[in-house]
């Protein structure tokens, strides 16, 4: 009978909250019967989980439809995600997509949902029986990590930003739900579980609920005893004494968190329509840093903003050398339509985009390297997630999230292991076992 189940494949572009989506696209593609399987192996159904926050995601989500269109004959090809919500008029653009699970055109009636379609492709109606956990659908796309959504959409109206189009308003999940996905992930093997959405910090506000994200982090250690916790991007202007107090006070919360500063140039930010100024920015970080012993640091940069002159970017790189961060995720502006900036006049021509973002990437290497080298001596505690080619070495990500390469048998593959830092190599950590 295993032989006539259909095979089903996610490609996922983007960021950590898709990833969830992919893992809720896992499990509905299980209960309907589907065999998942692998990106590299042939599939029946391929779903691209797609994004939209730049011209370059766009592209890819559309590269990636017509790649699995020509690598999987007479598959049916799905589209989902941010992309096929914000821009169902490019359907046509698209012949390889055989269903766009976006918005319906009209007044007409609702498009199928991922389900639906499943159920019409396989002709099998869902078995309860196949229920899968956030961690068993994570296993399935390849991941270590448990990426657990805490809640969705955005109430902010940053001037160049379409996720709020894509994701609607902000909506917690309820408590109750993330505590008990928590607690059945680690009982299945999840020592990672990383705290995604699209504006964690919010979480709980839509319930008149305030500072709530410490309390449900408090709830779940209380509800689990061996996975870490990770919280994802938040904003500056989010993080409370409450929160910081998490990592300081137990091991099991990763002393990382990634604060998007978007530019350090105060009237670009004002034009951005973000909610602080570079100085209370840096006044943030440093707070991080001396509550938090050895905590690491990301944040997001945007070159190339309609306005931003050659001055206001020397400010942000002023400013980034001076800031405690880590490490930096830099891009390009690119305008999307429905936001505020799409209106404006985009002055920064895309060689100098390009400039700018390859000027913000060199600081990123003398950052990365600089932190990097400061762990040779410690004990960090990494996940092992992957064994690298020619077996014998494993990589993973320690709790302060860098990259640590060291030797180890198969045993070790998804659980935390101590691992004295010896040196840095091509970006990553190298270390042995300690103990």
């Amino acid at each position: 009978m295993d032989r006539m189940r259909k095979r089903l494949k996610v490609v996922t572009v983007g960021c950590k909250a898709n990833f969830a989506d992919s893992a809720s696209i896992v499990r509905t593609a299980v209960s309907g019967g589907y065999e998942i399987v692998s990106p590299s192996d042939p599939a029946d159904v391929v779903v691209i989980n797609s994004c939209t926050v730049t011209h370059r995601a766009d592209r890819d989500s559309r590269s990636l439809a017509r790649r699995a269109h020509r690598e999987n004959p007479g598959a049916v090809i799905v589209l989902s995600g941010c992309y096929a919500r914000v821009f169902p008029g490019h359907r046509d653009d698209l012949p390889e997509v055989d269903h766009w699970i976006g918005p319906g055109n009209g007044g007409g009636p609702p498009p199928p949902t991922l389900a639906e379609i499943l159920r019409k492709i396989s002709g099998m109606e869902p078995a309860s029986g196949r229920a899968l956990s956030e961690y068993g659908a994570d296993l399935l796309l390849g991941h270590r990590r448990t990426f657990l959504k805490i809640q969705d959409g955005c109430d902010s109206a940053c001037a160049y930003c379409v996720v709020p189009l894509a994701r609607g308003k902000n909506r917690s999940l309820e408590e109750e739900e993330i505590l008990s996905a928590a607690s059945a992930a680690e009982c299945e093997g999840a020592r990672e579980l990383v705290l995604t959405g699209i504006h964690i910090g919010r979480y709980g506000t839509d319930q008149e609920r305030t500072n709530a994200l410490p309390g449900l982090i408090r709830r779940m250690l209380e509800r689990t005893s061996r996975a870490r916790i990770r919280v994802s991007s938040i904003e500056p202007n989010e993080i409370t004494d409450s929160l910081l107090d998490l990592p300081v006070s137990t091991r099991r919360v990763c002393p990382h968190l990634h604060i998007p500063l978007q530019s350090g140039c105060d009237r670009t930010l004002a034009r951005m329509r973000r909610p602080y100024s570079s100085r209370e920015y840096l006044e943030t970080v440093q707070r991080v840093v001396d509550r938090i012993p050895g905590v690491s640091i990301g944040a997001d940069v945007m070159a190339g903003f309609p306005g931003e002159t050659a001055a206001d970017f020397r400010e942000t790189m002023r400013v980034l050398r001076e800031a405690p961060v880590h490490y930096l995720h830099a891009f390009p502006y690119s305008s999307r339509p429905g936001t505020e900036s799409a209106g404006w006049k985009d002055d920064v021509p895309p060689l100098e985009k390009k400039r700018r973002v390859a000027e913000l990437l060199a600081l990123d290497r003398e950052k990365r390297e600089a932190y990097g080298k400061r762990q040779v001596g410690e004990v960090l505690e990494v996940l092992a997630e992957r064994e690298r080619s020619g077996g014998g070495e494993f990589g993973g990500r320690s709790g302060n999230y860098l990259e640590v390469v060291f030797p180890a048998n198969t045993s070790v593959l998804g659980e935390l292991q101590p691992v004295r830092i010896s040196g840095f190599r091509n970006g990553s950590l190298t270390g042995e076992i300690d103990g």
